[in-house]
């Protein structure tokens, strides 16, 4: 059972294993999203995400370049890398997101009540004071 759950953009996120579970070393979230959705690509000044498809089809963002994410395969994005991901299939598609330092889940709730184009300047404000830059 999620120990809480919310919608990041409009796709579902529950917090699987927050940061007071693991004394603030990481966190574990399931996202599900639909056809064309994710994020739009950014990076993290103070995580490291590791994304494993548990089901549909998902591309990732690394260096520039889409790479094909099947399902039961996993990709890293280290902090500083741009990155994101993206459900490229026609059906929704389910990602756990292994974050470390933990904490970040505390962001995407934060950030839940907003959305795009409309709450934009809240949002890069938001995503500022934890270190998140999004690339335009």
């Amino acid at each position: 059972m999620p120990i809480k759950s919310f919608r990041v953009f409009g796709e579902p996120v529950d917090v699987l294993v927050d940061a007071s579970m693991t004394e603030g070393k990481s966190s574990l979230l399931r996202q599900v999203s639909p056809p064309g959705g994710g994020p739009p690509p950014h990076w993290h000044k103070n995580e490291d995400e590791t994304f494993y498809n548990v089901e549909g089809d998902f591309e990732v963002l690394m260096n520039g370049e889409w790479h094909k994410l099947a399902p039961g395969e996993s990709a890293y994005a280290p902090r500083g890398s741009v990155h994101t991901f993206r459900n490229a299939g026609a059906t929704d598609g389910t990602l756990l997101v292994f974050v470390t330092p933990g904490g970040f889940e505390d962001y995407l709730e934060e950030i839940s009540v907003l959305s795009i184009p409309d709450d934009m300047p809240q949002l890069l404000a938001v995503s500022e004071r934890y270190g998140i830059t999004f690339i335009q």
